[in-house]
Formats: structure tokens, sequence, C-alpha cells
């Protein structure tokens, strides 16, 4: 398939690793639109600082990749996301690693689907500076790859702190924090959420993971609500992003219009996809007054209970399926990551796959949990 939505058209060199971009991620001098035609012929003013990054590592930057407006399909209910030219890219060989931000969980769903890995790094880990914003509570650029170790050396590349990211951790990650966890220690355990299995489409999986590890069998809380806590928070944090794209800034505006109020209705009903425009009305009715309580402050309520409730005593890192029955059970099984600002890595495995979450910091115990596992 065709992968870009811009192709630079360069040959990678003899020996240098080749990357793409999804089409969210800021390229100087390159256009950017996040798949939204709002964002029709705007050109990036700077470098993420990812692209940065990569650039000073030598890494060749052949294109940006195709993707869902601003990431949205993934979320609604009913709708199956489009696929990842980030995902198809590296499946199909035209590059080494993708870096792309899957806050809804559509992309790590394709990469297993197609074979291929995704990294999503602790948040705060990896800048965000020049990505452009969906969900900033749950955006964190990560990393499509064959294989773990493609996929480590590139975070290990673009990680790292940033003072233009207010978000980002205050210190390095290091294998000091993983010195208990060794492969082969005979200490490292794995959490089995025994309540996630019946949202997976493939549970044999798991308990065929599993037999490589130390388990703990354990009921993730607030399990049956993870869905739609992360709808209320996503829908209402897009809806506040999306009120950046006016008409007047920046990228596409509307003709013929008569006065302010019609230039911004305009170019907003013209451009903004069907997607876009249904969670800007469900997040600007979550946020409303009325609302707010109900919905928006009692979803951050839970997200905390959430995050209070795992138990990383316990066991080192969580196992869960990759592949739900249906949309719901896709975002429920991929929703604590993003939730609890949790490293992941969705892998291949069997013929399905399945995503290890560590806790917050803890990214390189998932790397030295795969050492020990033939995928």
């Amino acid at each position: 398939m065709d992968h870009f939505i811009t192709n630079y058209n360069i040959e990678c060199p003899p020996g240098a690793v080749s990357a793409v971009l999804e089409d969210s991620i800021m390229q100087k001098g390159r256009p950017v639109t996040a798949g939204s035609k709002i964002l029709e012929n705007f050109v990036s003013p700077i470098d993420a600082t990812v692209v940065a990054r990569l650039e000073a590592a030598e890494v060749t930057i052949l294109g940006k990749t195709k993707m869902d407006e601003f990431g949205i399909a993934g979320l609604l209910p009913g709708s199956n996301a489009n696929d990842s030219g980030a995902v198809s890219a590296v499946a199909d060989g035209a590059a080494v690693i993708a870096l792309c931000n899957d806050y809804s969980g559509a992309v790590r769903k394709q990469a297993v689907e197609r074979g291929v890995c995704y990294i999503h790094p602790t948040y705060g880990t990896v800048s965000r500076y020049g990505l452009i914003p969906a969900v900033l509570s749950m955006d964190q650029i990560g990393v499509v790859c064959k294989t773990p170790d493609d996929g480590f050396r590139a975070l290990s590349v673009i990680a790292g702190f940033d003072p233009k990211d207010g978000a980002m951790l205050f210190r390095e990650l290091s294998a000091d924090d993983n010195d208990k966890t060794k492969p082969g220690s005979g200490r490292l355990k794995l959490g089995v959420p025994v309540n996630a299995f019946e949202k997976a489409m493939d549970s044999t999986v798991v308990a065929e993971f599993a037999r490589n590890f130390m388990t703990v069998d354990f009921e993730l809380k607030y399990f049956d609500v993870y869905a739609q806590v992360m709808r209320i928070l996503c829908f209402a944090e897009i809806s506040s992003n999306l009120t950046r794209y006016d008409g007047i800034k920046f990228g596409y505006r509307a003709g013929g219009y008569g006065n302010l109020h019609e230039l911004y209705t305009k170019s907003r009903t013209e451009a903004l996809g069907t997607d876009a425009k249904l969670a800007s009305m469900l997040g600007a009715m979550i946020l409303a007054q009325g609302s707010y309580d109900k919905y928006y402050d009692k979803a951050m309520r839970i997200r905390r209970l959430i995050k209070d409730s795992l138990d990383f005593e316990k066991f080192d890192m969580i196992v869960m399926p990759a592949t739900g029955v249906d949309p719901d059970d896709r975002i429920a099984l991929h929703a604590l990551p993003q939730l609890c600002g949790l490293p992941a890595i969705t892998v291949p495995y069997h013929g399905s796959g399945i995503t290890l979450i560590a806790a917050a910091g803890k990214d390189v115990v998932l790397f030295e949990a795969l050492k020990a596992v033939t995928l």
C-alpha cells in the first residue's frame, strides 16, 4: 500500500537506519496535517524534538505517513480506524522504525495484526514538543518497529529530558531501576489480570506467554469502565484542542464569509471531518455546565482510583491480550498505559499478540522480559 501522505523521495544511505513520521509530528519546512483538511497547506516552522534527535543520530527520515484525522477514529463506537501508514511502512519494510502517537490503541492493534511491535514509553520520557496535540494528558510519541531491539534502540535516541515540554520527567531512565528483575533470576513476576480475559479475542495466547514467568493472578479494579473513562476524557481534551483551528491563524480558511462568526463556522464545517466534528460536539457536551461534574470530574476521579489500585509490589509487569472482540474491548485492553502514564510494549505472539505493562519509569523491565521469550 501507499504508506505516505508526504514522501520525501530520498534514499537511505547504506548502513543508516531509516524512519518515517506519522503526520502529526512536525519537521521544519515540511507539510504537517495530522490527517485533517483543517491543516491544509500548513508547513511546519519547527523541528519536533524527536526529529532533531533522530537527525543528530544520523537516522534518515523518509517521509510522513497517513493517519486518521487527529487519530480520533479509533475512539468512536462502531468505528474501525483506517490502516496506519506508520504500521504498514514498517511491516512492508519501507522503514526500520516509525514514530507516532497512539492514544486510542488502534495503532498497536494494527501492529500485531501486521506482525510488528509498538512501544509506548512512560509518559514524560519522550518530548512532545512539535507533536500536534490531541489528548494532552495521554499524548506520547511511541515507536513502531519490527523487533523490540529496533524499538528500544530508537527509544534510547529520542527519550530524555526536554525543557520545551512541561510534562517531562526530571530524570533519565536507567537500567539501575530494574536491578531486581533480571531474566532467569527466578524473581521476575508477571501479573495476570483474569477479568480481562473475557474481552480478548484469543485469551489462550496470554496463558501461553505466562508460562515463561512466575505468575500472580489478580483482578483489575474498574476494568469494566476503562473504555467509558477513556472516551470521556479523550473527547473532552480533543474538543478543547480543536478550538485552535478557527480559519484565521493557520491552515484552511473558507471563502465567502460575511463576518467573523461565519468565517469560524464555514472553515470548521468545510475542513473538519465527521469524526472530528463528532468528537468536538461530544467533548463540548461533557465539559458543559451541568455535565462537567457528572462526566468529566467523575471520570478524572476514577482515573485516579485506577492508578492507585495498581500494586506493582506484587509483580513486575502486567500482561494483557492485544486484540479484543469489538472496538470497546480493544479500547479497554489498551487503556491502562494511557490512563496511568505507564510504559507498555505490544508484540505479536503465536498468531495473536500480547501487551506488557510495567510501572512508570520501568521501561527497561519490558525489554529485559522479552529477552527471555521467543516471539
